[in-house]
């Protein structure tokens, strides 16, 4: 039996992926905003240097992986075991926002 993909399933696949790889972006941009206006009280400079790092590499990851759905004929996923690590550095992320605002107080 072939079952032909279900095109309304594969938009709202496309939706979500790409909603999320915002999210992503907007995050690790964040994270660069910060790290430029970190006191070194609240992380040394070779940390944020190594953070950002971190984040530009995920960045690059994004990149990467909305140049592959464009390519892809047929809509597709990102596996969990990708985006652990995207979801890492958004909680890393939030953890400096908050000691740089508890720096500013």
């Amino acid at each position: 039996m072939d079952r032909q993909p279900d095109p309304q399933a594969g938009e709202l696949l496309e939706q979500l992926l790409g909603s999320l790889l915002d999210d992503f972006d907007h995050w690790f941009r964040r994270g660069e905003e910060l790290l430029a206006c970190c006191p070194e009280s609240v992380m040394d400079p070779t940390e944020q240097a190594r953070f950002l790092d971190r984040l530009q590499e995920g960045q690059r990851a994004i990149a990467a992986t909305r140049v592959l759905v464009a390519a892809a004929s047929e809509p597709m996923a990102v596996s969990m075991d990708a985006m652990t690590p995207w979801h890492g550095l958004v909680t890393e992320v939030w953890g400096l926002s908050a000691r740089v605002a508890a720096a500013r107080r």
